[in-house]
């Protein structure tokens, strides 16, 4: 029997390989690939395979990790020491500055990217954003910055038309396109 992994990469094969129509929205050229959580490392150790598949149906491949993000923006903080000893006084500056911060860190990332129609953008390490900022609202604000697909590796749960990442927050309805098991 195929792995949870194998078979996720089956699907994907499935909808990359599918006619890419060019009058879809922002949101619905975006692509959810979604997992368990505890499958992270495995899905990791297989992107080389995920963009193979990419390739072999002739569209492009370009790869941005979210990992660096808030570590690059607390970096720059003036008063960051003192957000670690008292943590309460980063909330007001995770919902605006570092909101603004993520939306701008992902466009330059997909600008600095050569991109065209034909192009996935991968999104990975979703996760470090976690407890910070919500995906969504990263995602909402940059669905209109490429042409092709966006593909975002998210450990969580889709149920109902319902984005759960790792299965702990309150979803979020989404017009990307799921590919699940």
């Amino acid at each position: 029997m195929p792995s949870k992994v194998d078979q996720l990469l089956a699907k994907y094969e499935l909808v990359v390989n599918e006619p890419w129509s060019s009058s879809l929205s922002g949101q619905e050229r975006i692509w959810f690939l979604v997992y368990d959580p505890a499958e992270q490392r495995k899905v990791d150790l297989r992107l080389g395979d995920f963009e193979t598949a990419t390739i072999k149906a002739g569209k492009k491949w370009a790869e941005i990790s979210l990992k660096k993000c808030f570590p690059t923006w607390m970096a720059a903080q003036a008063y960051r020491d003192s957000y670690f000893q008292s943590p309460q006084y980063i909330v007001e500056q995770l919902e605006g500055d570092f909101k603004t911060f993520a939306i701008d860190y992902l466009k330059k990332k997909i600008a600095n990217k050569s991109t065209d129609s034909d192009t996935v953008i991968v999104i990975k390490d979703v996760s470090s954003l976690f407890g910070f900022i919500r995906l969504s609202e990263i995602l909402k604000s940059c669905d209109k910055v490429f042409t092709g697909r966006m593909l975002i590796f998210f450990p969580g749960e889709f149920e109902r038309n319902q984005y759960r990442l790792l299965d702990a927050r309150d979803g979020w309805d989404y017009l990307a396109r799921p590919i699940t098991l």
